[in-house]
């Protein structure tokens, strides 16, 4: 088990993200003998899942399933219970359940005989994951002891599935940037979100309450400020990409004049600098002059020290 948990961890920075879920759900096989899995994520505003990854059952399984909602007795028990492993014969007789318009409806069309499942569901954002899985032989229905399994490997499927999402979300485009990322709808609804964005909101919007951010959605490629954050959009494919940081001194420097910052904090020489971006080294020394100065600095000590201040705060979600 410790094992498993460790592979979680080590394959995000080694699994594409579009492949770490399937690649998790093969994984969790050794653990949890299982024929098909639904990996589902959502919002409890919209209580519509987001994001599905299914192995082992049709896409449409996912919407057949979506419908049950309203008269499947395992949902409300999951609900009660977050985080706890429960199967549908625990809720749901086998005597009853074989019998049922549920039943006969849904889960034997797909073939699906026993059903263990597990939400997993963070308070502060909205955002839930159902997590289940299925076996297609009636007579082997999921032991005690695959429930705590499942429990204890539940947690850590989320949380390293959403490591690897933003650590691949930092492209080398954007890897520099400065803050941290949540991914919503056009209605601020949050699909993806990194616990520092979430503190930095209730740092600054402590009445905020429900699932969604607390102030408009800004125009992709436009930056705003909101009550002593500044906020970014960027379009990613039918959402948004929405980045939040606190302001910081560094803001006044020009890009080229933060570049060659980055680079002094670093240790290089005006001389080294000046290769690299294709400078005399007496124009490096006048930007780092002027640096200084806009800056109210008179070491490179300082500048690395606020350079560290500015950036520390992105890597706890790195």
């Amino acid at each position: 088990m410790d094992q498993f948990i460790g592979e979680l961890y080590r394959a995000r920075q080694s699994v594409e993200s579009r492949r770490f879920k399937p690649w998790a759900l093969e994984s969790l096989k050794r653990q949890i003998p299982f024929d098909a899995a639904l990996w589902g994520t959502g919002n409890v505003e919209t209580r519509q899942f987001h994001s599905i990854t299914i192995t082992g059952l049709p896409e449409d399984y996912a919407h057949a399933l979506e419908q049950t909602q309203d008269h499947n007795p395992i949902l409300p028990a999951l609900l009660k219970n977050l985080g706890k492993a429960i199967t549908m014969s625990s809720v749901f007789p086998d005597s009853r359940f074989y019998k049922s318009d549920l039943y006969r409806n849904c889960f034997q069309q797909y073939g699906v005989e026993r059903i263990l499942s597990v939400i997993e569901s963070d308070n502060r954002s909205g955002i839930y994951t159902l997590l289940s899985l299925y076996r297609f032989d009636r007579k082997q229905d999921f032991s005690k002891e695959e429930l705590r399994i499942q429990e204890r490997c539940a947690f850590h499927l989320v949380n390293a599935a959403s490591h690897a999402f933003f650590l691949h979300l930092q492209s080398s485009e954007d890897k520099d940037e400065r803050g941290s990322t949540a991914i919503c709808d056009p209605q601020g609804i949050f699909y993806e979100v990194q616990p520092l964005f979430l503190d930095l909101l209730e740092k600054h919007y402590p009445e905020r309450s429900g699932n969604r951010l607390p102030f408009d959605t800004p125009a992709p490629g436009e930056t705003r400020s909101y009550r002593g954050l500044r906020v970014s959009c960027k379009e990613f494919g039918d959402l948004y990409k929405i980045r939040i940081f606190e302001p910081s001194p560094l803001d006044k420097l020009t890009d080229k004049e933060m570049r060659i910052a980055q680079f002094i904090s670093q240790g290089m020489t005006f001389k080294e600098i000046g290769r690299r971006i294709n400078l005399a080294p007496s124009t490096v020394s006048n930007h780092m002059y002027r640096v200084y100065r806009k800056l109210g600095i008179a070491s490179r000590s300082a500048l690395a020290d606020l350079m560290h201040a500015s950036n520390g705060s992105d890597l706890g979600d790195s």
